[in-house]
């Protein structure tokens, strides 16, 4: 189910378009964000596996923390089983959805597995998907354009308009 209804964005958004096809658009939008940085918060119980790249002292999820139930780390990358690490071993910073390799100096082995339930983001994601629809309806084939200079019209640059919404929904990796 959506996140953003077809009623809601009706009232935020003038469009012609009927209800199935403002549906498809809202799901187009939204399917951009579950893949870019995981599924919807659902509850305190629906937890998010990411693997990552270690070798630093920071590991950045690509989702604020709510608390994490599982950390395990490959000190190489190869057939070694991972190593289960406890609490003490890392410090969470829930916000900025980042956790530091405890104690000081030490650094997260190749590959670490991270097992959590994100910080409920349900609304900015609302916000977000009603912007991206908004960008998407008003989208046009031109980026400015002038009839004898009594009618200007210029549109913004809808690529990066596009990227900077996609950005504020979660910490996105390259």
């Amino acid at each position: 189910m959506s996140l953003l209804t077809v009623d809601v964005a009706r009232a935020l958004l003038h469009t012609a378009l009927d209800d199935v096809q403002l549906q498809t658009v809202i799901d187009r939008e939204e399917q951009e964000i579950v893949e870019r940085y995981g599924a919807h918060y659902v509850d305190v119980s629906t937890t998010i596996v990411e693997t990552l790249p270690g070798g630093e002292r920071n590991l950045y999820l690509r989702r604020g923390i709510t608390s994490v139930s599982a950390v395990s780390e490959l000190a190489d990358i190869g057939p070694a089983a991972a190593t289960a690490l406890v609490a003490g071993d890392y410090f969470v910073w829930g916000k900025e959805g980042m956790l530091t390799r405890l104690p000081e100096g030490t650094r997260w082995g190749d590959q670490v597995t991270v097992t959590y339930v994100p910080a409920d983001d349900r609304s900015k994601r609302k916000e977000i998907i009603a912007e991206l629809v908004r960008l998407a309806l008003e989208r046009t084939a031109m980026k400015a354009e002038s009839v004898a200079g009594e009618y200007s019209y210029s549109a913004p640059d809808w690529e990066v308009a596009r990227a900077q919404l996609l950005r504020r929904a979660g910490f996105w990796r390259a």
